[in-house]
């Protein structure tokens, strides 16, 4: 067999027809499993090249094909052994785009796109040759109708009027219509990055088809592996797909340095044992969750050290590539802070420095800052942060623990803002990268240097919320049921772990804490309205429209912050519901928490809207010192960096 890298352009744009076997599985590609990751792909290389950044090759897998016999009059045809998903679904995606390029009169990007998707009518002397991808039966009614149509809306027109051809072909329609939708809405500029807004200003269709054709024709690429008539194609179709243990990005990054560094004359023995055995143990090639997907710890740490190195986003599903890419483009890399590796030797030399790095982020130990901020950083639910925080970890300790200390309350200080005000978590994989290509730049790594860029985002995507934006946030919006619980107990947390006093003694948060309503959800029965709610503030006379506003008002402060506090158990819910008179005693009983404290004082002695707003502000204020706003003054906020260690546990 051969096997060769090949070029969508080169793959599709000659007289050919890529025929999927009988006995194959119908096309089984979905969003969420294929079409979402692949179009995230595709999306960021229009997006750098749009830009004018640097767009690598991108790899897209292999294909297995099998040379069939040629007879007279027929175009040369190949059997696809293994990777018809594949190819099903490119041809889609061209579709789509030959498509759009139609819809905006763009002739030659029609003709371009046609060409990939499509073999001359002068060419071919039966109409299935047409086809640059010929799918399995049940797959060719809905595919030839898609091939054919021109548009989604055409598309719909054929399936009412012949509606037999959806049947077992949903995905072939609905893959089409996925592509042409995220087109549509790139080529508008919709989803442009509002930090782009002055790169992207005045870039034109013909701009924005340009970069997509671009893409297709440099950036998109296939292993493609041919057959010869002495391969046994069963037998290796079987092979491909047999269940296995796969190898790691991690095991082809080893092999690859490896093989790198006994060509060097390195001694490969030695440079195993020092830096690279760590990696061969149980804790780090054990699998644990990171956001939505599960994957070894190893290739978790590559994947953020990547990040930093190459100071650019590092997609999971691509990271023995992207290593390779950086590893011959490291040569040329430029680093202020950062030692860029030159030799293989010096790559595994410097990942096995940074493991160190990132295993403490496991085990803390003594360092309490750290160890609150990861654990606030689970509420978060990011782990974007962490190409930052082994850039800024490995330069300013051990030996400038403060200046850290202080860049992590402004990290966390923007991360639980932005929750808090509900802003996008989607831009942070770029956002923490583009701090770090600053910072190393300037050659300077400071919590003022990391502060001064914060400072200069105002687009939603990545702006540092002001104090009004999350006084507001908090005072006009519900936290419970807006926030996932868990986030709304680490903000309870935190205001527990201020509240301490030199009269309070500072013991561990107890595992298994709940949020407790202090005013139930359920207030009709035993907390009734003020009659002053139910009148008219003038005439003194009843008024429904009066009743109604105090209900809702009601409601939304029930769930405000204010109303809200931690238990060490669950009340009995007859208790929980009870009049304020009965519940005071129990809660206070039931929950020995600082944040509890409060209850005892005489601002709690009647429970209502106005002691619930007194005590948003007075928790209010407190989130201000937690999470302070932006300072470039060198000045520290003395809470913010020397928490009390009693959050860390539980």
């Amino acid at each position: 067999m051969e096997a060769n890298t090949r070029k969508l352009e080169r793959i599709f744009d000659q007289t050919i027809t890529y025929q999927v076997p009988l006995f194959q599985r119908p096309y089984v590609w979905t969003k969420d499993a294929n079409w979402d990751p692949l179009w995230e792909d595709i999306q960021s290389l229009l997006d750098k090249h749009l830009r004018g950044t640097n767009a690598h090759p991108h790899f897209l897998g292999a294909v297995v094909l099998e040379q069939l016999a040629k007879s007279t009059g027929s175009i040369e045809s190949r059997q696809i052994i293994d990777g018809q998903q594949r190819f099903t679904t490119l041809q889609l995606f061209l579709m789509a785009a030959r498509d759009l390029a139609k819809e905006h009169s763009t002739e030659k990007y029609q003709e371009r796109f046609s060409d990939l998707v499509a073999n001359r009518r002068s060419k071919i002397d039966h109409d299935d040759e047409v086809f640059k991808v010929w799918p399995t039966n049940s797959n060719r009614a809905a595919f030839r109708v898609v091939h054919e149509a021109g548009s989604p809306d055409a598309v719909a027109n054929i399936i009412k009027q012949k509606p037999e051809v959806k049947d077992g072909a949903n995905n072939i329609i609905d893959g089409y219509k996925f592509f042409h939708g995220q087109l549509t809405t790139w080529l508008n500029g919709e989803l442009d990055d509002d930090e782009d807004a002055e790169v992207l200003q005045g870039k034109s269709f013909e701009d924005r088809f340009e970069s997509l054709w671009c893409v297709v024709k440099d950036c998109l690429q296939v292993v493609v592996i041919d057959l010869d008539k002495d391969d046994e194609t069963q037998v290796i179709f079987e092979t491909l797909n047999a269940r296995g243990e796969d190898l790691l990005p991690a095991d082809l990054i080893k092999n690859h340095l490896f093989r790198q560094a006994e060509a060097d004359g390195e001694k490969v023995e030695k440079l195993y044992e020092d830096h690279w055995k760590r990696f061969e143990t149980e804790w780090w090639r054990a699998w644990v969750k990171q956001g939505r997907i599960t994957r070894p710890r190893v290739d978790i740490f590559i994947n953020h050290y990547l990040a930093m190195m190459a100071r650019e986003e590092v997609k999971s599903s691509h990271l023995f590539n992207a290593f390779k890419d950086f590893i011959r483009e490291s040569i040329s890399i430029e680093g202020s802070l950062l030692t860029v590796p030159k030799t293989a030797a010096e790559h595994i030399a410097q990942l096995s420095r940074y493991a160190d790095v990132f295993k403490v982020f496991y085990n803390p130990q003594n360092h309490s800052r750290l160890a609150i901020f990861l654990r606030r950083m689970d509420a978060v639910d990011t782990t974007t942060i962490f190409p930052f925080l082994l850039y800024a970890y490995a330069h300013l300790m051990p030996n400038n623990k403060p200046e850290f200390d202080k860049v992590l309350v402004h990290i966390e200080s923007y991360l639980v803002r932005r929750m808090v005000c509900g802003l996008t978590g989607k831009n942070y994989n770029r956002y923490f990268v583009d701090i770090i290509r600053s910072v190393d730049k300037g050659g300077v790594l400071t919590a003022d240097v990391v502060a001064e860029y914060m400072g200069k985002s105002v687009a939603d995507s990545t702006r540092y919320p002001d104090d009004a934006s999350f006084e507001s946030a908090i005072k006009d919006m519900s936290l419970y049921g807006r926030l996932a619980q868990y986030k709304v107990r680490a903000i309870l947390e935190a205001l527990d772990a201020y509240a301490h006093s030199s009269k309070s003694e500072a013991q561990p948060l107890p595992a298994g804490l709940t949020i407790e309503h202090v005013m139930p959800q359920t207030w009709q029965t035993h907390w009734p309205l003020a009659d002053a709610d139910k009148v008219n503030s003038e005439t003194g006379e009843p008024d429904p429209i009066a009743e109604q506003d105090a209900i809702q008002k009601r409601n939304r402060l029930v769930n405000n912050l204010g109303n809200l506090t931690l238990i060490t158990g669950s009340l009995n819910p007859a208790l929980s519901n009870s009049s304020w008179v009965r519940k005071r005693p129990e809660l206070l009983k039931f929950s020995k928490l600082n944040l509890t404290q409060y209850f005892h004082g005489e601002d709690a002695d009647d429970w209502c809207e106005s002691a619930i707003e007194k005590r948003m502000n007075y928790l209010l204020s407190q989130l201000l010192e937690i999470w302070p706003s932006l300072t470039l003054d060198g000045s520290e906020n003395e809470y913010a960096s020397e928490t009390d260690t009693a959050s860390v546990e539980g």
